[in-house]
């Protein structure tokens, strides 16, 4: 993004520790926040490293190659049925606490991007809930937030909440035609604010009033920030220089991707593995919940495998 279509990324607050377990709250103002997030973990993250699980639809799991890479990387899908959400979340979190596993979560406590059609819901909700209206955000599903926050810390995989806030103040692309199209945002803002697990509430009602209390400030934060072009901490307004790593991957990617689809269109090894693979993977992503599951369901028999023997 930053050297092929010159997207440039501001980012203020504080940086992001990889080797720290951790929520991140970020605002989902359209379909591509997550792609962006990419760019601002390469920035932010100090030292440049981190091992991020995105809380996501669980139709995603079905597409084609991508899809199939964050099955593999133990993504948490979901499917909005909350006692099988609980179930699924609650595997993989417990899987990821017995092999010791440094990794963040990133969720979107709204459940859904922006529109003007999420919008009116929200505010419906907010009128039901009796809660104040929100300009620029929605307002957050509670559930999934609490639950992570509660199962991680009492797992002890929690050190803290990172809250995220992204702008697009000018060019505002929407969907993934956007990217198709080259419709790029001139400028990406991030901003980071780090919440310590100590000094969270302690109890489930307390999380929900933290961050409807939270969501209500990134509103105020985003009003400030769309009207002057940048968030208001001094040096937001500067962007950050591009990452010498960001023409490594251009160098790496370019020829491998060009040496594989020649490969794919003339070697029929290469043909009939990739056809293989897609036939498992397809089959797997209709018929299971991802392999990710497939990988938890071998480590629990192992586990009962070794309690029989001892």
């Amino acid at each position: 993004m930053e050297v092929i279509y010159g997207v440039k990324f501001f980012l203020s607050g504080d940086i992001i520790r990889p080797r720290e377990r951790s929520v991140m709250l970020l605002n989902h103002r359209n379909r591509l926040d997550w792609n962006y997030f990419w760019g601002a973990l390469a920035h932010a993250t100090s030292p440049p490293a981190h091992n991020l699980k995105i809380v996501l639809k669980s139709g995603i799991r079905k597409f084609p190659g991508l899809g199939w890479i964050m099955q593999m990387s133990c993504f948490l899908y979901i499917h909005r049925r909350w006692e099988e959400d609980q179930r699924l979340m609650n595997n993989v979190l417990g899987y990821f606490r017995d092999i010791d596993h440094i990794f963040q979560v990133l969720l979107f406590p709204e459940g859904t991007n922006l529109t003007p059609e999420t919008k009116k819901k929200s505010e419906e909700f907010a009128s039901k809930a009796g809660l104040p209206p929100l300009d620029h955000l929605l307002h957050p599903r509670t559930t999934g937030f609490t639950f992570l926050v509660e199962k991680m810390r009492n797992s002890g995989l929690l050190d803290a909440v990172y809250d995220v806030t992204v702008a697009y103040p000018k060019t505002l692309p929407l969907s993934e035609l956007d990217l198709i199209k080259g419709k790029m945002p001139e400028e990406v803002h991030f901003h980071i604010k780090r919440h310590p697990a100590s000094e969270l509430p302690e109890t489930e009602e307390g999380l929900r009033t933290w961050i409807n209390g939270l969501w209500r400030e990134k509103d105020k934060l985003l009003k400030t920030t769309l009207q002057q072009g940048h968030f208001p901490e001094p040096g937001a307004e500067i962007p950050n220089p591009r990452l010498h790593s960001s023409y490594l991957a251009v160098l790496f990617w370019t020829p491998l991707t060009l040496g594989m689809t020649y490969l794919l269109a003339t070697w029929w090894v290469v043909q009939w593995w990739c056809l293989t693979f897609s036939v498992v993977f397809t089959v797997i992503s209709f018929a299971t919940d991802g392999i990710q599951h497939f990988e938890v369901w071998l480590h629990r028999r192992e586990l009962t495998r070794r309690a029989k023997t001892e």
